[in-house]
């Protein structure tokens, strides 16, 4: 397996110390790494176009440059058509709730530290590993990528299957599907599950998909699903 991975970062001496900790978790795993490393979101988007964006597997930016900030990238990216993961790296923690807008996968506080990045590497090669969810109809057992579905909704006694890019109605209970599936998939009312992944924003009791639709959160859920949020946007950093 391979990453292109894409750090912007302008303080040199922390994108070196990125990097040797990158090159070592892709030794542990035998994973090929391609790195390209930017001093400023200037020079990537002088560099690179819609057309190269999409080459990669994950970005990692630092909030704090110069002009454009790393919050400004991923908003560019996001409405440029790049639909990977987005990790920023800052020393402040208080920056999490800025991500939602953007659908960051997390954040990783500086200095950067070995556990938390090799545990954020670990999940996204996973999903380019392609862990599924497999639905079954009369005719059909299908694969669909557990990081391409965005929500499962009931209606009666059958279950909505919304992903990025296809539909699919199955028989089946919400209660027996939640069982099964990965830990960012969360409930958010008695009807609906959502992949915590594709979560853009959260205002109050909408929530905001990648897809721009929008879903509420059930009242008696509210607390969990917000604490479960939170947690699932800091789960690699627990400093």
């Amino acid at each position: 397996m391979k990453l292109t991975i894409s750090i912007l970062e302008d303080q040199p001496t922390e994108a070196e110390y990125l990097k040797t900790l990158l090159h070592k978790w892709s030794s542990q795993e035998n994973c090929e790494l391609e790195i390209a490393e930017y001093c400023s979101g200037e020079e990537f988007f002088t560099q690179n176009n819609t057309d190269t964006y999409k080459r990669f597997s994950v970005f990692f930016l630092d909030i704090q440059m110069k002009e454009l900030s790393g919050l400004d990238v991923a908003k560019r990216l996001r409405k440029e058509g790049y639909t990977g993961p987005i990790i920023f790296l800052t020393a402040f923690r208080e920056y999490v709730f800025h991500g939602y807008e953007v659908h960051a996968l997390n954040y990783l506080l500086k200095p950067v530290k070995e556990e938390p990045l090799f545990l954020c590497l670990n999940e996204i090669a996973n999903d380019i590993s392609n862990s599924s969810y497999l639905y079954r109809n009369k005719q059909d057992i299908i694969s669909i990528p557990y990081k391409d579905i965005i929500t499962f909704s009931s209606s009666l006694h059958y279950i909505d299957i919304l992903t990025v890019s296809e539909h699919y109605c199955q028989y089946a209970t919400l209660n027996n599907i939640i069982e099964y599936l990965p830990q960012e998939f969360i409930r958010i009312h008695k009807s609906c599950i959502v992949n915590m992944a594709h979560i853009y924003k959260v205002t109050g009791s909408t929530i905001v998909l990648s897809n721009r639709m929008t879903t509420q959160i059930g009242r008696s859920y509210m607390k969990s699903v917000i604490a479960a949020f939170t947690a699932y946007s800091m789960r690699f950093d627990k400093a």
